[in-house]
């Protein structure tokens, strides 16, 4: 009869009799055995560097949140390398807020035609998206829709929290002063009183909310920030009003990000602050004062967003660029994503190009711009149907999403 103890025993009795001998001889090797495992890996990573990849993402979480390592992003352990897209009016539920830009009956149907795990950018400003238009009340409906659905069909949610111009929200542009602190106080500049909170208290009632739910990717406090000062103007006329004390508005936008960011990261430690800021030198982020800004420990993930440059696959100069912009981010190992990319379309015009020949160079943006390293490309914007005028629609079977969905990137699992 085999005596398991009794050979249990014996084993236990022969090492400790050859420990003595054998101790010295295995802590001499081990060094050795760790220098060959380390030369394996590096051997087999330069026949397949996506298989090293595979070995550092292993250590990620794997819990359904995205989450930051260096300049890559991960999901479910796996390295996350995202396609996505603006649909910034999801959120307008007719009745219950005041909406921004048209609802969408279906969304079951609307998130279909994305890939599973692709990132939907939207607004979700207390003034159109979480406010009843006819209490005046904050009212979740339209939004826990969105976030229901996103859940429910494998999308991940970018929730933009204000915007820069106040537009489908306070109205108030968001100035020099308001960065500095002005955001504790509540502004209703279009007189419906549909913004009752303050930007901080909003920001902190809606993160409390969702703070839980996997659906959503990021946290993305401001849409498009910059604190330049208005002369004589609101909303978006201010584009072409704006003054801008640049020494200030770095200081002003950076102390922004540290409060906010650190405000949300204080609520909710599962997911990610993207800033939103445009990139190519905007009031505050100019040049190298955009790394400063992204320095901040609110900021988990970097924004830039590209127009006007569509026969550019890497858009900008050598100073507010998009290649700048990757170099910076290098420097202080965080992330960047391309948060808006929009080109005019449609089809049967002479003056417009054609959904095709758009498709065409949104795929040289996405060639370049993956290989220089972004970690997430979303056009502007999904829509139903066909529109029938040159502009950013992107609608049903317009070849761009068709690229958006077979697009070869690590979009990790479902």
């Amino acid at each position: 009869m085999y005596d398991s103890d009794s050979e249990t025993n014996s084993v236990r009795t022969k090492v400790l009799v050859n420990s003595k001998n054998t101790s010295y001889n295995i802590l001499n090797l081990f060094p050795f055995a760790i220098f060959a495992v380390l030369i394996s890996i590096i051997l087999f990573a330069n026949k397949n560097p996506m298989h090293l990849l595979s070995f550092t993402s292993s250590i990620t979480p794997a819990n359904g949140y995205v989450s930051a390592k260096g300049t890559q992003l991960y999901l479910n352990g796996q390295l996350f390398q995202f396609t996505g897209i603006n649909a910034f009016n999801i959120g307008t539920d007719p009745g219950v807020n005041a909406g921004c830009g048209g609802p969408e009956k279906n969304l079951d149907t609307l998130f279909s035609r994305l890939r599973p795990n692709s990132v939907v950018r939207m607004w979700a400003f207390q003034g159109s998206i979480t406010t009843n238009v006819k209490t005046k009340e904050i009212d979740w409906t339209g939004l826990d829709r969105v976030v229901d659905a996103a859940q429910k069909d494998g999308i991940k949610l970018d929730l933009v929290l204000g915007n820069q111009s106040g537009t489908c929200d306070d109205g108030h542009w968001k100035d020099l002063s308001w960065y500095e602190g002005g955001y504790k106080q509540a502004f209703n500049d279009l007189g419906n009183g549909l913004t009752p909170l303050s930007y901080l208290d909003y920001v902190k009632l809606i993160v409390s909310r969702y703070k839980n739910s996997t659906a959503i990717a990021f946290w993305e406090p401001i849409n498009e920030p910059q604190a330049s000062d208005c002369q004589n103007a609101k909303g978006d006329a201010c584009y072409a009003k704006q003054t801008c004390n640049e020494p200030a508005a770095k200081i002003a936008l950076r102390s922004f990000f540290d409060n906010i960011g650190g405000t949300i990261k204080s609520i909710d430690p599962n997911h990610l602050v993207e800033s939103g800021v445009i990139g190519s030198g905007q009031c505050g982020a100019q040049f190298d004062d955009y790394q400063y800004v992204h320095e901040s420990p609110g900021i988990d993930v970097a924004s830039y967003h590209d127009y006007g440059s569509d026969d550019e696959p890497m858009p900008g100069d050598q100073y507010n660029g998009l290649q700048k912009r990757l170099d910076q981010m290098k420097q202080i190992n965080k992330p960047l994503i391309i948060g808006e990319v929009g080109m005019l379309a449609m089809n049967g015009s002479k003056d417009c190009m054609s959904l095709a020949s758009r498709s065409a160079l949104m795929k040289a943006k996405m060639d370049a711009q993956f290989k220089a390293g972004i970690a997430g490309f979303m056009p502007w914007a999904l829509t139903d149907g066909t529109s029938p005028i040159c502009n950013y629609d992107i609608g049903n079977n317009d070849p761009t999403l068709t690229l958006l969905y077979t697009y070869p990137v690590s979009m990790s699992t479902y």
